[in-house]
């Protein structure tokens, strides 16, 4: 997507082109992979050293809302984002690696015409995203640097232990 694109959609909406949301635009634009706000930030800092990762959720939350970015379930911990684009695409996503797959073979319309016969909802979009495994990971051939921020797979933070097990160790101290 071109910047110009996203650039344009913000000012006809009014938006001032801060240097922020200018770095974002960019990132976005020259990204080929979904990213976490965090990877946003980091390349967004790589122009100016000086934005924020407060800015750079705002500018995400902006074009979300006007539908230039769309968010991709990856993972319940991390939000990630691509940007939107004509049409509506899906997603196949690697829980191992997290190597994102799109695809826009929708078989759904006929589903939404039943759900809008059945339920009267007026439905203006839908999302699909499929976890599993890549063949790689299946095969178990995958590369350690599949992961789609940075090159290195995420790591996972350690459970908590729950409250009544941590309190039942405690009482038998």
């Amino acid at each position: 997507m071109p910047v110009t694109r996203l650039t344009r959609a913000l000012q006809v909406q009014g938006l001032r082109l801060t240097r922020a949301r200018l770095a974002v635009c960019r990132v976005l634009a020259e990204a080929t992979e979904h990213l976490k706000v965090a990877e946003v930030h980091r390349r967004a800092r790589r122009i100016d050293g000086r934005i924020g990762l407060a800015s750079v959720y705002r500018t995400m939350g902006v074009l979300e809302r006007l539908t230039l970015v769309k968010h991709v379930h990856m993972d319940h911990r991390h939000r990630h984002y691509a940007t939107a684009t004509e049409g509506h695409c899906h997603h196949l996503v690697c829980r191992t690696c997290g190597v994102v797959v799109e695809f826009s073979d929708c078989q759904a319309d006929a589903m939404v015409k039943v759900l809008v016969r059945r339920t009267k909802f007026r439905i203006e979009g839908h999302s699909m995203d499929f976890f599993g495994q890549c063949p790689a990971c299946v095969r178990g051939s995958a590369p350690a640097s599949r992961s789609p921020v940075r090159g290195r797979p995420e790591r996972r933070a350690p459970r908590p232990k729950p409250r009544a097990a941590a309190h039942a160790m405690r009482e038998m101290t």
